[in-house]
């Protein structure tokens, strides 16, 4: 299987730290953070990964990850200019070849990816998203049924308890054919999948995720990711 990490975001919100290094080099701990999503992905068994990069931060990337044999994964790139996430995996559809991830660069849970997967199979779904109940935050929200379909998103409602979006999406090639309806993945096309029917569905999870997209974030992701005393190296 084939994950697909978006990291060719701005990352605006942590200028001007971001004029220096891409928001997904960003070194916690004495390692950049990418480096904790590709391990992360390996942990479950993902070892074919493709970053999605913008024109501006794709050499920092390459230098450090290169082909990925470091990390025990194969690592390829598909560079596009910054048009939103859905047109940066449009861009990317060539190297889709079966059932594939979606993951926000930026972000990190211990959430059971493995068992994500094998609950979108079993759904026989389009698009699986990973639902947070641990954290009240103002990003994407969804609220699903007994089964786990999907009745409803939103991207940054002004106010909701329903579960959050994490940022990890499990996907069909049948996924790609909404990709033309909107730049943003939560934004645009998630809420489309739900307006025409499509099988789309939500796996719930207590992990909470932890991600670097503000300094308050950073700071807590830092922590969160700062080795233990006492632990096991």
């Amino acid at each position: 299987m084939k994950a697909f990490v978006l990291a060719g975001g701005a990352g605006t919100r942590l200028s001007p730290l971001t004029s220096y290094v891409p928001k997904g080099m960003i070194p916690i701990s004495g390692k950049p953070f990418i480096d904790y999503v590709v391990e992360y992905l390996s942990r479950h068994g993902i070892r074919n990964i493709m970053m999605l990069l913008s024109d501006e931060d794709s050499e920092v990337f390459r230098n450090h990850l290169e082909d990925g044999s470091k990390f025990g994964v194969s690592i390829g790139y598909n560079i596009s200019p910054r048009l939103g996430t859905a047109m940066a995996l449009k861009e990317a559809a060539d190297h889709v070849d079966g059932t594939f991830v979606v993951y926000y660069g930026d972000v990190l849970t211990n959430m059971d990816l493995s068992e994500m997967i094998r609950f979108h199979k079993s759904r026989g779904a389009v698009c699986t998203i990973a639902l947070s109940t641990s954290v009240k935050i103002d990003y994407g929200v969804g609220k699903v049924d007994g089964d786990g379909r999907s009745q409803y998103f939103a991207e940054k409602p002004v106010l909701s308890d329903y579960p959050v979006s994490i940022g990890i999406y499990v996907c069909e090639p049948g996924f790609l054919e909404y990709l033309s309806l909107g730049k943003d993945l939560a934004a645009d096309i998630l809420p489309h999948l739900l307006s025409k029917g499509a099988k789309f569905y939500g796996f719930i999870t207590k992990e909470p995720h932890h991600d670097i997209g503000s300094f308050k974030q950073l700071d807590e992701a830092k922590y969160i990711l700062k080795p233990q005393k006492g632990r096991a190296k």
